[in-house]
């Protein structure tokens, strides 16, 4: 094992004095650091915080895929958040819930136009936010829209672009992980609230809960701050850091598309501040963000005999709520009422409302090809294993 330097942010509390085993954090280090030195991570961040206070908020490895020594993760280095950005669109919907301005059990098709059709018109919003609707897998080959969208030249109409895909199924069959489906919810917030989705969430929830190092457009001082996690990331974040505009992505139809499917980009300290929240019953120091029935419909089991066949698998019934992941098994050792949600295999924001225990972790692997799951199920028993 190298030396292990582990970079440490500011700390609020010591574990034991909130009923925590501050030694199963130097049991996650370790665990980590030999993730890092068989190079299947690049590095990894963390911040635990357990009865709304941090316990822990540190960083190891390194914060690109060179590993150069001078470039170490640290505990406000950025990454893409992925699709730990849906949890956060989640609650976005769910404030728009409680404002009276739709309900979840209504069709998409009332809010987007381009749905008002066979087979999409009966899609619910609550069969989206729980990846029931029907609409295609993300790694589906065939019919894909993100492939039909990338046909689209700036100005024409991505989402008539996606339905091109079609369904795989109808509503509720069977629990289809759609990324397309978020970027639906993305325009549906945007035609009821006037504003694009990326906006509202931001003046709704990224700054009432005082997130500033959490964008969907990092700039300069962000940027710098970024994880180059492969080679082709090393132009992007360098022109980020230059003030380039990207004039390419600009004149393209993604300049258009809401970043509703995965496009945050942040720290394991700032989205623990979504956890804490979830948490709280909605609230954060003092500032409200959504109510707590909101947060107790979201995280309720929604999916009932529905089937999961994604990414291999062969489940009966796929748990899961209007937002978050439910997923119980053998393979974990929290309470039964914690809910997640994963971000591209290396990214985990985990609640648990029983223990008021929360977990943020990012484990950005060498190779972008692969999951491994020592670096979320492993790491959530660890950190599970430290309450008193």
């Amino acid at each position: 094992m190298g030396e292990m330097i582990i970079q440490r942010g500011a700390i609020h509390e010591t574990p034991e004095l909130v009923g925590y085993d501050s030694s199963r954090i130097e049991a996650l280090n370790a665990h980590l650091w030999r993730m890092i030195d068989d190079k299947r991570l690049i590095g990894a961040s963390y911040c635990i915080s357990k009865d709304d206070k941090v316990i822990a908020n540190n960083s190891l490895g390194y914060s690109t895929y060179r590993r150069s020594p001078d470039k170490l993760m640290k505990p406000d280095t950025l990454m893409r958040a992925a699709s730990v950005t849906k949890l956060v669109v989640a609650v976005a919907i769910f404030k728009l819930v409680e404002d009276g301005s739709i309900r979840p059990d209504e069709q998409m098709s009332k809010y987007i136009p381009q749905m008002d059709k066979e087979p999409f018109k009966d899609i619910r919003i609550a069969e989206v936010l729980s990846h029931s609707s029907g609409l295609p897998f993300d790694s589906e080959e065939k019919a894909n829209p993100f492939a039909y969208i990338d046909e689209c030249k700036k100005g024409e109409d991505w989402i008539e672009a996606g339905l091109k895909a079609g369904v795989s199924c109808k509503p509720g069959e069977q629990w289809i992980y759609s990324s397309f489906g978020y970027l639906l919810l993305g325009a549906l917030i945007q035609n009821v609230t006037g504003i694009n989705a990326e906006d509202y969430i931001t003046a709704n929830i990224l700054d009432p809960l005082g997130m500033k190092d959490t964008s969907f457009k990092p700039g300069i001082e962000l940027a710098k701050r970024h994880l180059i996690q492969f080679e082709s990331h090393e132009k992007l974040i360098d022109d980020m850091i230059n003030g380039v505009n990207g004039s390419d992505e600009n004149d393209s139809i993604w300049s258009e598309v809401p970043g509703t499917a995965g496009g945050l980009h942040s720290t394991a300290m700032d989205l623990s501040r979504i956890a804490r929240m979830l948490c709280n019953g909605g609230r954060l120091d003092n500032k409200r963000v959504l109510g707590k029935m909101a947060i107790e419909k979201m995280r309720t089991k929604y999916l009932f005999n529905v089937p999961n066949y994604c990414w291999g698998a062969n489940d009966k019934e796929r748990l899961y709520g209007m937002g978050p992941d439910l997923r119980r098994g053998d393979a974990i050792i929290t309470s039964p009422d914690f809910f997640f949600h994963e971000g591209w295999g290396y990214l985990s924001l985990v609640i648990d409302p029983r223990e008021r225990l929360n977990a943020v972790w990012l484990v950005p692997y060498t190779d972008g090809d692969i999951w491994l799951p020592e670096s979320l199920l492993n790491v959530k028993n660890i950190i599970w294993s430290g309450l008193i």
